[in-house]
């Protein structure tokens, strides 16, 4: 083979050579080890070959907008305004991500969505605190919150409603969550 045809092979080859090692980084293994636990990994389960294992298919979380409550201007009078150490609070969630779930996101972009109910927790002057590993990430009305370049691997997430006084008066379990992102 001439000299010529020995440099139009060589980016040929390059190319290919990069996309099978992109391909490979394609594939997200699934299963459930000994004690039940759902596992994702970029490798087969131990004992096991990639042909006979289940791979994954990509899982995109579910998008839930949850607007901020309206705060009226009108002035109650004091009979009128609740205590919110007196409101019982129904429920505060993690809706998003769901727990224990695997977020294929390259760019880090993370969507926490809290559910408060009753809704109207800003009227009784409660503040609601979301954390990330143990970091508050946001304090005030907001329910729904869009964290960019988030680092990859496991994270930990909790929602706390405080009163005035900043007692807590309702948390949320915790919330884990898997970020999985193409590393150079």
């Amino acid at each position: 083979m001439n000299k010529r045809g020995s440099n139009v092979i060589k980016p040929i080859l390059i190319i290919i050579v990069c996309l099978m090692v992109i391909s490979a980084h394609a594939e997200l293994f699934k299963w459930k080890d000994a004690d039940g636990n759902l596992i994702y990994s970029d490798q087969p389960p131990p004992g096991k070959n990639k042909a006979e294992s289940e791979v994954a298919k990509e899982e995109l979380p579910q998008i839930i907008s949850v607007p901020a409550p309206k705060i009226s201007n009108a002035t109650e009078s004091s009979s009128a305004k609740r205590s919110n150490d007196t409101v019982k609070y129904k429920e505060l969630i993690i809706v998003e991500p769901a727990h224990d779930v695997a977020i294929r996101e390259n760019s880090g972009n993370v969507q926490i969505s809290v559910r408060v109910l009753p809704d109207n927790f800003a009227d009784t002057g409660a503040i609601l605190a979301i954390y990330m590993d143990g970091v508050e990430i946001s304090k005030g009305l907001q329910t729904s919150v869009k964290l960019m370049n988030v680092d990859r691997g496991t994270h930990t997430l909790k929602a706390e409603l405080m009163n005035s006084a900043g007692h807590v008066v309702k948390a949320t379990r915790p919330t884990v969550f898997h970020l999985l992102r193409h590393h150079n």
